[in-house]
């Protein structure tokens, strides 16, 4: 199978809350986690079904670190989950900030190897 990814996917969870702009990315939002994550974007678990082409803003709270990153997405894919009460959707990130990008290279390639001195 041919893999189109153009970046690392690491499983991990993290506890996110997902808020759209029918509610003017303000409220409470949907709590949900992250099954995997990249710089580019992560498969996340929620209980509500999100519209493919839809733009979500993800509150990300990475489980090592206890950062924050806020983040926009858009919605790619999504499908129900075996029980029927959770989906998995598919986001990729959009308008990512540098202090974004490098929160996230830290987080995920600062582990075991260090984080890369230069990003081509």
């Amino acid at each position: 199978m041919f893999e189109r990814r153009k970046r690392n996917r690491f499983v991990e969870r993290n506890e996110i809350l997902v808020r759209t702009a029918v509610d003017k990315y303000q409220g409470p939002g949907v709590a949900a986690h992250t099954y995997d994550l990249s710089t580019g974007g992560a498969r996340i678990v929620t209980s509500k079904n999100y519209p493919v082409g839809s733009v979500i803003r993800i509150r990300l709270l990475l489980a090592a670190t206890d950062q924050i990153i806020n983040l926009d997405g858009l919605v790619r894919w999504t499908r129900p989950k075996d029980n029927g009460d959770t989906y998995e959707i598919g986001v990729e990130f959009e308008s990512l900030t540098s202090q974004a990008v490098l929160l996230l290279i830290r987080h995920l390639y600062g582990r075991n190897e260090g984080v890369p001195s230069t990003i081509g």
